[in-house]
């Protein structure tokens, strides 16, 4: 009982010192080395009953950390509980003819091997639901330009006179929203996810621009050899109070490709397309319809266990009814993350060049519009409890997530309208419900 104990005792140590937030499989495929953002994810998936997904995390750490004991005692511990009975086999066998496995755990795989009579079999299915509040407060919500000025066939005018309701600067959006995610365990290595959410989002002053919005996706994961494939495709539907409502439908792929320990590659392919509503009341919506094809490639590198740099190489397409609107889109962008005791620190600058295809004559008969915009990002997400440890008296669990992030969006453009900067503030609570006694 004792040496079991001890086992706990690994597991929590583990659970303690992880990546200290609700993590998805999107972030495994782009940081499929980190161990602490790894093992909390094996830890989350195992409470959320996906042990298949578990598995193939923690047989993927064992590869990359070969001496690290902790990470096989948690192996043989899911795959026990899973009751495979050759993989058990297999690793019992192959740490015990290790003359480096040390005498104490020799015996902690043998306390283990001895209490397996509980065992309860994995459903393929599991699912959880994310309850979400936010508040965002944005110093430009209406979107005024740098020079207070607007450009109409060449001619400089004064933008509209800023007030309280129509033209509004600072104000503060509500959103409230929930995601139900439901999943199938199709072997050891891939997984099938359903997803739909609904968000509410309230504007405090500013009359239009309230709006709910409906989304749904299917997404598909595979393990196989030194990559995390994940093919993917989904529909969103805003609902707007007082503009044109739209709905959207895409599909793309994303692949992590592990090099090594240290470094790996992500890139993806994607394709959306965005058709407009039109009524009585909005006669020229469809001209607004559109399609966007975007690709990306990203290169990770971990510095250490806790802190990674990456660069993203950016290259996109939009193609609209109206050609003025249609344009290429080129970037970069760098991310610095840090693991901290009390969450994940991320620091992001996204530099993005749009040049577009044709004039806009009622704005500008000479001048075809291009734009650079520089955003800057910084963001903090964890569990609640670690961020304000004394609420751990009030048994808070470790299922609620706090988010904090703070952004400035600068665009210079040669067309005075679309000269703007920006500045946003989000605090936002998400606390996750595990479904799975439903399955």
């Amino acid at each position: 009982m004792k040496q079991l104990l001890k086992v706990c005792l690994i597991f929590l140590f583990i659970s303690a010192n992880s990546f200290a937030a609700t993590i998805t499989y999107k972030e495994i495929l782009d940081n499929p080395t980190d161990l602490e953002l790894n093992l909390n994810y094996a830890k989350q998936q195992e409470s959320s009953g996906n042990l298949k997904l578990t598995i193939s995390t923690l047989e993927r750490l064992s590869m990359l950390y070969p001496s690290n004991t902790d990470i096989k005692l948690y192996l043989l511990s899911i795959l026990i509980k899973m009751d495979s009975a050759v993989k058990v086999d297999l690793m019992v066998k192959t740490m015990m003819n290790d003359p480096n496995t040390s005498v104490e755990t020799r015996k902690l795989i043998a306390e283990l091997l001895s209490n397996t009579g509980e065992k309860k079999k994995e459903s393929k299915w599991f699912a959880y639901l994310d309850i979400k509040y936010s508040q965002t407060e944005e110093d430009n919500i209406s979107g005024v330009t740098k020079s207070h000025k607007l450009l109409q066939d060449d001619s400089k005018i004064p933008y509209t006179t800023v007030d309280s309701r129509l033209v509004v600067k600072y104000d503060k959006t509500y959103t409230r929203a929930g995601s139900l995610t439901v999943g199938k365990n199709i072997d050891e290595s891939s997984s099938l996810f359903f997803n739909l959410g609904l968000d509410i989002n309230t504007i405090n002053k500013k009359i239009k621009g309230d709006n709910d919005v409906v989304s749904s996706s299917v997404s598909y994961f595979k393990a196989k050899d030194k990559h995390y494939i994940s093919p993917y495709v989904f529909w969103t539907k805003p609902n707007y109070r007082k503009q044109a409502d739209y709905d959207t439908m895409g599909l793309g792929i994303n692949n992590t490709y592990i090099i090594n320990e240290k470094n790996n590659l992500n890139y993806g392919l994607s394709y959306s397309d965005t058709s407009y509503v039109q009524n009585a009341a909005f006669d020229t919506a469809a001209d607004n319809d559109s399609g966007a094809y975007s690709s990306f490639i990203r290169y990770n590198y971990n510095l250490t266990k806790k802190t990674q740099l990456g660069t993203k190489l950016i290259w996109g397409r939009t193609e609209s009814k109206k050609e003025f609107d249609s344009y290429d889109s080129t970037g970069i962008n760098l991310t610095l993350s840090q693991i901290l005791p009390f969450g994940t620190l991320k620091l992001r600058g996204t530099f993005l060049k749009n040049d577009y295809d044709e004039i806009e004559s009622f704005v500008s008969p000479t001048i075809i519009r291009k734009d650079e915009s520089l955003v800057a990002a910084i963001s903090l997400e964890g569990q609640v409890v670690k961020l304000i440890p004394f609420l751990k008296r009030f048994k808070l669990d470790d299922s609620l997530f706090y988010t904090l992030n703070a952004r400035l969006s600068d665009v210079s453009s040669n067309i005075l309208n679309h000269d703007i900067a920006r500045n946003y503030g989000t605090i936002g609570l998400t606390k996750r419900l595990n479904l799975n006694g439903l399955f």
